[in-house]
Order: structure tokens, then sequence, then C-alpha cells
């Protein structure tokens, strides 16, 4: 089993949370446009060792708030199902059942999430950049001994030379991951506000 504090939506999903409260602060765009859910697969749920229904966590966006919950389709009494948790609780987050999402397609989804939900791509990444040094007590020292006065000089170390701007879905995904490594990098070395 996985270290929650290792858990990629765990360390993901609660500073875009904050993010998107800056940047609805900044006045970004969004236009509401109903409901569009991410929805990753968890497992099964199994009844004498044979696969009745699926277990699934979902994320959702309603009124400019993220949030997320745990659900069993086959049987409305599983342990596995949870209420609706605002996705800005990472301790909350932590408690979900993650281990047998497919942490590889994780941030890919994401990208494909917040790119359908159509954000200001500029104040969106200004905002994760914001987002992450207020919840961070910087400068941040890594449990090995390396020193980042923000979160912006951690992103661009060891940047990939074929991430740029001009593929704008290629970049935010590679920002989400260095995000996680982030909060996940606080979190071994008690720096998380």
């Amino acid at each position: 089993m996985t270290d929650p504090d290792e858990y990629f939506p765990a360390n993901t999903i609660p500073v875009l949370s904050w993010a998107l409260d800056l940047y609805f602060k900044a006045d970004g765009k969004f236009k509401e446009s109903g409901v569009i859910e991410l929805i990753f697969p968890a497992g099964s749920h199994k009844v004498m060792m044979q696969k009745k229904g699926e277990h699934e966590i979902i994320v959702w966006m309603s009124k400019k708030k993220i949030y997320v919950r745990s659900r069993c389709a086959f049987d409305k009494e599983c342990s596995f199902n949870s209420g609706r948790i605002n996705a800005g609780d990472r301790e909350a987050l932590k408690k979900l059942p993650w281990d047998e999402t497919n942490s590889r397609a994780f941030f890919a989804a994401m990208r494909k999430w917040l790119v359908r939900l159509r954000f200001d791509f500029v104040t969106l990444i200004r905002a994760l950049n914001t987002a992450c040094d207020r919840r961070v007590e910087i400068p941040l020292t890594t449990k090995w001994g390396r020193t980042f006065n923000k979160f912006d000089d951690y992103r661009r170390n060891k940047w990939p030379d074929d991430v740029t701007t001009e593929d704008r879905e290629r970049f935010l995904e590679e920002v989400l991951v260095r995000v996680a490594f982030w909060i996940q990098t606080a979190a071994q070395v008690d720096a998380l506000k």
C-alpha cells in the first residue's frame, strides 16, 4: 500500500482547488457549462471473490468549486462509498482509496479535464505557482538538502527541453507533475502550511 502522502491526486487536486480560488478572484475566464466529471476507475466490488461492479473516484466542478467522492456502482452500502469532499481538504483526500487508480494516467486525465473546462492558460499557471508558494513554508529545503526559494525555482529545475508554452497541454501536464512532487516534498519535511 502506498503512503497516503505520496498519492498523486492527494498532492495535486488540493493545490488545483486552491489555485482556482485565486483564479476566480483574479476574474479568470470561465464559462459554466454543466457538470464535467472526471472519473478514475479504482478497482472492483467483489462478492465471494467474484467481480460484481466497479469502484470509481469522481472529480467534478460545481459553482466554481472542485469536489471529489468515491462511489461503488454496485452497492450503495459499500464501505468504498464516501460523501462529497471539498477538493481543498488534502487530509480528507488522502483517506480515499487511491491505491487501485492508474497513477500513470492521472496527470494526462487531469490535463484533459482542465482543457475541457477552458480556463485561461496564463492565469491558471500563475495561480498554480502562487498556490504552491502560499501553502508551503519557503524557502523549502528538501530531505536531500536542496533548497528552493519558491515553487517556480523547483518547477524549472531539470525542466524537459521539449516542453514549451507552444504546446500548452504538454506544458500544463508537466506543471501538474511538478505541483504533486512539490507538495509531496514539503510533506516529507513538515513544511506544509
